[in-house]
């Protein structure tokens, strides 16, 4: 018998039970959207990932003082003799975070998180200037009462009036505004990076710490391939600044773009193997439906297979009609499966608004996943109706 012949044999009896058919394939359709789902939520929680990570920087390296360290950690000096030193390093600046104190303008206030940081830092992280403008070395120098502020605080505080040119209280410090950051977003932990002021680093000292070190410094490396190096020469010059003996761990810590990006893959991927279990799962239960409906088929239609091998059917025609049935119900929910899966994956970034990216690959991947399944599942129904004994399956009521 032609391979067209036993398709259309094939799907002559699915179509006798249509509903037995549908229900059959549930598992498959719930394993391949699973399958679907797993894949493209991967793919865009590694670009939202990367997005995220952008926030700190490209070659961006972050040096500072570990918790609990006390001591007059980086100055000046030391800002520039890294500079002059080092020319793998592009930008430097200092950085200082406070966090919940009160910005305040007329009858409204907001908790934020004030930033001190040099004219280089916007530079170094990526940042982007919706209106007005950055910091400027000329801020710096002078210990200006300037502020960059972010989205939240705008919306928090000047309700669609134009920030710029206005005065905020930090501290009962006056702070004019002179630009407004593009929005950010906010982190996997839920930090909002908009809610932020952004001040000169030696303002920040003077006015909101009264002091004059600071505890971490942001570094640009000039290409990629140098931020190993820079991170090695950071080490290298503090531990020789503070005289950490040989074999004594450091005081400091480190983290670059690199760092953080690989630790953000590393949960995605751990996260990505979960839902593929999961996925697994709910395929096997699926195969072991269509497995267990077959073997129902096989008993109902005994009769029908012995006269089938009575007028010269061969084991192989039955065994390939039984496996193509399979393949069939498998195919049947992957495509549906499929189609569940893109408008579930399609609805859930929906929501949380990450980006939608469809592959080839999903779907090659979860087609293949079916008919695996309906091959692996119906192999055992398929060999058993294919080994019947005519005389028996004749003589079957």
């Amino acid at each position: 018998m032609s391979y067209r012949n036993l398709l259309i044999t094939a799907l002559r009896a699915l179509s006798k039970n249509k509903m037995r058919s549908v229900l059959t394939s549930i598992g498959i359709i719930i394993g391949i959207s699973s399958v679907i789902v797993m894949i493209g939520l991967g793919n865009s929680a590694k670009v939202e990932v990367r997005d995220k990570i952008v926030t700190f920087g490209a070659n961006a390296i972050s040096f500072s003082s570990k918790s609990g360290v006390t001591g007059k950690w980086i100055q000046d000096s030391d800002v520039l003799e890294l500079k002059k030193a080092f020319y793998q390093i592009d930008k430097i600046s200092p950085f200082d975070r406070k966090s919940g104190l009160i910005a305040i303008y007329k009858d409204k206030n907001t908790q934020t998180n004030v930033e001190g940081v040099g004219e280089a830092y916007f530079d170094i992280k990526g940042n982007k200037i919706d209106r007005g403008r950055f910091l400027s070395e000329n801020d710096v120098i002078t210990t200006a009462k300037v502020a960059v502020i972010g989205v939240t605080v705008e919306n928090m505080l000047f309700e669609g009036r134009d920030p710029i040119g206005e005065i905020i209280l930090i501290n009962g410090v006056p702070f004019t505004v002179i630009g407004i950051m593009e929005k950010v977003g906010k982190a996997f932990g839920g930090r909002d990076f908009d809610n932020v002021v952004i001040i000169p680093y030696t303002t920040f000292n003077k006015r909101i710490m009264g002091r004059s070190y600071y505890d971490e410094i942001y570094v640009k490396a000039k290409e990629p391939d140098y931020v190993p190096q820079v991170e090695k020469l950071l080490v290298r010059y503090f531990r020789n600044k503070f005289s950490i003996p040989e074999g004594q761990p450091d005081r400091f810590e480190i983290s670059t773009s690199e760092d953080k990006l690989k630790m953000a893959n590393d949960i995605s991927n751990a996260l990505a193997i979960l839902l593929a279990g999961i996925a697994s799962i709910s395929l096997f239960v699926g195969g072991v439906g269509i497995m267990n409906i077959m073997l129902v088929s096989v008993t109902e239609r005994t009769r029908e297979i012995g006269i089938r091998m009575a007028i010269g059917a061969k084991k192989k025609d039955i065994m390939l009609q039984f496996l193509i049935e399979s393949v069939s119900l498998s195919m049947f929910g992957g495509l549906i499966g499929i189609g569940l899966g893109l408008g579930i994956y399609a609805a859930i970034v929906y929501f949380v608004k990450w980006p939608f990216i469809f592959t080839v690959t999903s779907i090659l991947v979860s087609v293949l996943f079916a008919t695996a399944v309906g091959v692996f599942f119906g192999y055992y129904p398929s060999k058993k109706a294919a080994e019947l004994k005519p005389i028996e399956a004749l003589k079957y009521e």
